[in-house]
């Protein structure tokens, strides 16, 4: 019953602010992470399983990390992986030196504020993926470039995660250090050789056989697609990967017809686990003992904000640059039709706007840290508050930046806006 009633509040509360959001014309996400830490144990304390909520939302970006991979293009985003790696060095870097800054504001220690630009350079998975699927923007130009973005930024809080560990652990000898962070490298390269031989050689005969199946008995390949994603997201973990990038791997490998049924079978089933992801975020948000350091706090925040903005910017007019001196003007009118439809960037500053939302692995950091005596709760409290107000300071630079267009009930007006625009 407790459950349940759980279950009821996080609903009816995430359907309020979501509505409030959607009326604004924003991402419903910072709505849903609202509701979450307004009903959660650190304000009104309506919720009381948060750590059942937890564990059951992990499925959520297990899942969204999962169709990502499966919508996208393996062989376009190996063709621009030795770019990405560059651009997401760049732009971190960046985010680094502006998390240091903000740190030496509120004179933290130096290991306090290492940990601190760490924090504050990787943007949200989860957040930035999740609007992908909202605008149906997987299939535009810069998606590629975009979640690769996303997953070597991933990778490196991975890389985070072991330095915080080697930080509580002093005492631990250098070689156990270097034989376990040699382990991880090498497991994920298996991880990926894994993946590989899977979607190559078995998934696709079985994908076959299951889909003779798919009429009289549609439960069968939805089992069979929902463990395979599964079945990747634990040997992640095992490895010592977030679950996420597991199940990334093997939806990026699984290509044509098959990574398209696998989507449709599991596709219907993420939104309801995205929700209770975003909201055990939001329970996890403490924003009182944050806001008693006062107006520092808003100095802080604004050079998060910055960090991922300019750095993003940056590396948007590096792309923007590089793809203008290649495409000619004939390219770009044949393609202007399907870059109009899907585009999520076309300026610098929209590249920098999408950077900006802090998400899971920055709370995961932080909880990490705290568990172990590195930072105090009010360091913990500043990294959720500083989650809360760039998802939603993302969301409105989004939307400042991007073509602005008529709402989707009015399409007629909307093919109007376009049209004075000289888009179409």
């Amino acid at each position: 019953m407790v459950f349940l009633l759980d279950l009821g509040i996080l609903a009816v509360s995430s359907l309020a602010l979501s509505l409030v959001f959607a009326r604004l014309h924003l991402s419903v996400v910072p709505g849903q992470i609202i509701a979450g830490m307004i009903v959660g144990p650190y304000l009104l304390n309506l919720v009381t399983n948060v750590v059942i909520l937890k564990d059951i939302s992990t499925i959520g970006i297990v899942l969204l990390l999962f169709i990502i991979g499966l919508e996208l293009d393996p062989v376009e985003l190996r063709r621009l992986l030795g770019k990405i790696v560059v651009v997401t060095f760049i732009e971190v870097t960046i985010a680094f030196a502006f998390g240091l800054l903000a740190a030496y504001l509120l004179h933290f220690s130096f290991l306090q504020s290492i940990i601190f630009a760490m924090i504050s350079s990787i943007t949200s998975t989860a957040i930035v993926g999740k609007t992908f699927l909202e605008r149906r923007a997987l299939h535009s130009r810069e998606s590629g470039l975009f979640v690769g973005l996303l997953v070597i930024e991933d990778i490196m809080a991975v890389i985070f995660l072991i330095l915080l560990s080697s930080f509580s652990s002093f005492n631990s000898p250098t070689n156990v250090q270097i034989a376990f962070l040699v382990e991880e490298i090498v497991g994920g390269f298996a991880l990926v050789g894994a993946s590989y031989a899977v979607a190559r050689y078995l998934a696709p005969p079985i994908i076959n056989y299951l889909s003779h199946y798919e009429e009289e008995f549609e439960e069968i390949p939805f089992l069979f697609s929902l463990g395979l994603g599964f079945l990747f997201a634990v040997l992640g973990a095992y490895i010592g990967y977030s679950p996420g990038i597991g199940a990334f791997i093997i939806g990026l490998s699984i290509r044509g017809k098959h990574s398209k049924f696998i989507s449709a079978k599991i596709a219907p089933i993420k939104d309801l686990f995205l929700v209770l992801f975003f909201v055990s975020m939001g329970s996890l948000i403490a924003p009182i003992p944050a806001l008693v350091l006062g107006l520092p706090v808003a100095a802080i925040l604004i050079l998060l904000i910055l960090g991922k903005f300019l750095g993003g910017a940056l590396i948007g007019r590096m792309m923007l640059s590089k793809r203008s001196s290649l495409e000619s003007k004939e390219d770009e009118k044949r393609q202007n039709g399907d870059l109009k439809k899907g585009r999520i960037a076309n300026s610098a500053f929209a590249f920098g706007s999408w950077l900006v939302p802090r998400g899971e692995f920055s709370l995961v950091m932080a909880q990490l840290a705290l568990s172990v005596g590195l930072v105090s709760e009010q360091f913990f409290s500043l990294v959720g508050f500083s989650v809360l107000v760039t998802a939603i300071v993302g969301s409105i630079l989004q939307k400042a930046v991007e073509p602005q267009k008529a709402s989707t009930i009015f399409p007629i007006k909307g093919k109007q806006d376009d049209e004075e625009r000289g888009i179409v």
